[in-house]
């Protein structure tokens, strides 16, 4: 018994020193990393997230280029998620970009593609294959120049951050949405920083009246000057304002869909679709996108607001310009939005829009109630 013991612990002190000598020679291996640890190792760099966010701006997104007839195409699903779109098949066969709404529409085989209120016609028709809908590559500009900075080199389409548009100096972000009432003299008012022209209040049917670019007298509580100060604004809530807002949220709850059509037939809104319907009650016949919304109009003041005014807003993308008109809603009052979106639920709902997202991406207000 006492020489298994006296083995094992003989087999036991050599394992244990053999163990420390493997030890000991790799400490002291000059090509091993486990010398000096503090000569490989060093403090640990966190990066913010805004320095983050700058490299992943910085960064070009790319497209691959595939012929198709001999022609150079790109997907349009691709282009979307590069700019910061959202893009997917609609009814009847068509396919739509946009933000909270299809700002752009195409359709197989066809050449024509909806924009805005007006037709672009791209020099080949777009192209359908395996569920995906292309478009030729030399219809880009035409179709996103004015929301994307790209180049493409016949292989590629790469995507760059679009420059910032020039800050006007005549809005203030920190200023609260609120409604219109007196300021005192000297006290300075925030004004829309969209840079669409105003068309002056729309008259009931739709038509517009005379009015003046943003800027030049056409904007409400605006003095004569063309700066906010010594003005009394109007006081009361419109009153036709006030049944636009109880008839809206009637809706409250209906589900959102990107590009829907007509309520009547679907069941659904998406944001321009919904101003459309509710205002079309009222006699005022709103075209079918936020953007070609946005250009109707008198521009207000955004602590000049009365229920019933549109508010304009961008959504953020990593190669759109921070100046694209993406969303709509309409103002309740006392800091309220009511309109329909995917997010944060889903479909007609009512915001608080005095938090920093609706302060940073916030374009334009503009009333076409008359």
């Amino acid at each position: 018994m006492g020489n298994v013991r006296y083995g094992r612990w003989v087999g036991g002190a050599s394992a244990a020193l053999l163990i420390s000598a493997a030890l000991t020679g790799c400490v002291n291996n000059p090509g091993d990393t486990q010398g000096d640890l503090r000569k490989y190792s060093g403090p640990v760099k966190v990066k913010s997230l805004d320095t983050t966010r700058s490299e992943e701006k910085r960064a070009a997104s790319v497209v691959p280029v595939v012929p198709i007839h001999h022609t150079g195409y790109v997907a349009l699903n691709d282009i979307a998620r590069a700019i910061g779109f959202r893009g997917q098949w609609l009814s009847g066969g068509r396919y739509g970009i946009g933000d909270r709404d299809a700002r752009w529409t195409f359709k197989p085989g066809e050449s024509s593609v909806h924009s805005g209120g007006r037709m672009i016609r791209m020099p080949a028709p777009a192209v359908k294959e395996s569920n995906r809908l292309y478009a030729p590559v030399s219809a880009l500009q035409a179709l996103f120049g004015e929301v994307a900075s790209f180049r493409s080199d016949g292989r590629e389409v790469s995507f760059f951050p679009r420059p910032a548009a020039r800050d006007t100096g005549a809005d203030d972000l920190a200023l609260p949405f609120r409604d219109a009432r007196g300021t005192e003299a000297g006290e300075p008012r925030a004004q829309s920083r969209g840079g669409n022209e105003a068309v002056g209040p729309l008259l009931p049917g739709g038509q517009a009246g005379q009015g003046s670019p943003i800027g030049q007298g056409n904007v409400v509580g605006q003095g004569a000057r063309g700066h906010f100060a010594g003005q009394t604004a109007q006081t009361g809530q419109s009153a036709v304002g006030s049944r636009v807002v109880q008839d809206a949220q009637k809706y409250l709850g209906v589900k959102y869909d990107f590009g829907t059509g007509k309520y009547e037939d679907t069941g659904t809104f998406d944001c321009s679709s919904f101003t459309q319907f509710i205002f079309g009650k009222y006699g005022v016949e709103l075209p079918r996108t936020a953007e070609e919304q946005s250009r109707l109009g008198t521009a207000v003041a955004k602590d000049g607001l009365q229920a019933g005014d549109l508010l304009f807003f961008s959504v953020p993308g990593r190669f759109k310009n921070d100046a694209t008109v993406g969303h709509v809603g309409i103002y309740m009052g006392d800091g309220k939005m009511i309109h329909s979106s995917p997010e944060p639920q889903d479909g007609v709902q009512i915001t608080d829009i005095n938090k920093p997202y609706w302060q940073m991406t916030f374009l334009s207000a503009k009333r076409v109630l008359s």
